[in-house]
């Protein structure tokens, strides 16, 4: 990444994500215009920028970069921009504005809100700023789990407020396959993910990554029969598929309940204390909580009917029980990390 005294020119998307990541620290509003050097009017939107970093107005408070729009191609369709010049505004991180092709003065405007409008005071330590950015990417991970996905207060099995029961029960009566996150597990995340969708309530339904709403909205949705429509495309799971995918997330993949910063049962918390005891901390986890349809159907797919149940380069290993004998053998670090690969 090159810096002149106005902008910042990022190079590669690791750049990008480093860039952003540590703009959290000092807490200001990133202005990052993708662009094409051979387009006149990308070099005429720089000019603007360039004028608008150097005023005075915003108090330090701006940063600009510019990014070629050649060699991003996944954050273009990540962000649906398909057209140059585009502006993207952030904030700690977050995607919370954009200006599609040249319009200064909606430019100015949308800078001079922002700059009146976001909490600038206060500067956040590196180490929160790392806390934050590992959980809004669990968050962004939980949305890539599924089509459909519910944040909520306990599980579908076991609904913690009446908001919560009353989704599920629509997403069900309209057979709509979705996969749900327990808020209440981690404090974390459910305060995180408030900031995330700007949506301050519970639960909140997500459609291919973005926010639908809660429970008001999925209930006017399903009067006006805007619901039915919406999600129409969702077909019920290939479970052999799914399954399939979820064990080959990792080399060591473990289906747990709970997590392993909140177990929530003794095996589970047994578990993930004899691996790090033993020092293996490189594997990815499942909340078999979280999902009854997997839950239930992943007994019969490795017919084995206990959890936890471990899984190394997709193949089942067992269970809590079986991780004892392989540690009381000696052979447990080689039996989980041997030739595991590399996930993909």
């Amino acid at each position: 990444m090159t810096t002149n005294n106005d902008v910042h020119s990022v190079g590669t998307p690791k750049d990008l994500d480093e860039f952003l990541k540590s703009s959290t620290t000092t807490n200001k509003l990133i202005l990052i215009h993708v662009e094409l050097e051979n387009v006149a009017v990308c070099k005429t939107v720089n000019e603007a920028l360039m004028a608008i970093s150097r005023n005075d107005e915003f108090n330090g408070n701006l940063v600009v970069s510019r990014l070629n729009a050649d060699h991003f191609s996944d954050f273009l369709n990540s962000n649906k921009i398909s057209s140059v010049p585009t502006v993207l505004f952030y904030h700690r991180t977050k995607l919370i504005d954009r200006v599609n092709g040249f319009n200064q003065n909606e430019l100015i405007k949308k800078v001079q809100t922002y700059s009146k409008t976001l909490d600038f005071s206060t500067k956040i330590d590196e180490t929160t700023a790392t806390a934050t950015a590992d959980v809004e990417k669990k968050i962004r991970d939980l949305l890539k789990s599924s089509r459909v996905v519910l944040f909520m207060k306990g599980t579908p099995n076991e609904p913690q407020c009446g908001f919560s029961r009353q989704a599920v029960h629509i997403l069900n009566e309209n057979e709509i396959s979705f996969n749900s996150f327990d808020v209440l597990s981690d404090q974390n995340l459910r305060e995180q993910l408030k900031i995330f969708s700007n949506w301050n309530t519970y639960p909140q339904l997500y459609l291919d990554g973005e926010l639908i709403g809660g429970l008001d909205i999925m209930k006017q949705m399903v009067e006006n029969g805007e619901f039915k429509e919406k999600f129409s495309q969702i077909k019920p799971k290939d479970m052999k598929k799914y399954l399939e995918s979820l064990i080959h997330q990792a080399p060591l993949m473990l289906f747990i309940k709970g997590t392993p910063e909140a177990p929530r049962c003794g095996f589970t918390r047994e578990l993930i204390q004899l691996l790090n005891k033993a020092n293996i901390t490189d594997y990815k986890t499942f909340d078999i909580l979280q999902d009854e349809e997997v839950r239930q159907n992943l007994k019969e797919y490795s017919s084995w009917q206990t959890y936890p149940q471990i899984y190394v380069n997709g193949q089942l290993i067992g269970g809590l029980d079986i991780l004892k004998q392989l540690d009381e053998q000696g052979t447990l670090v080689e039996s989980l990390t041997a030739n595991r690969g590399v996930a993909v």
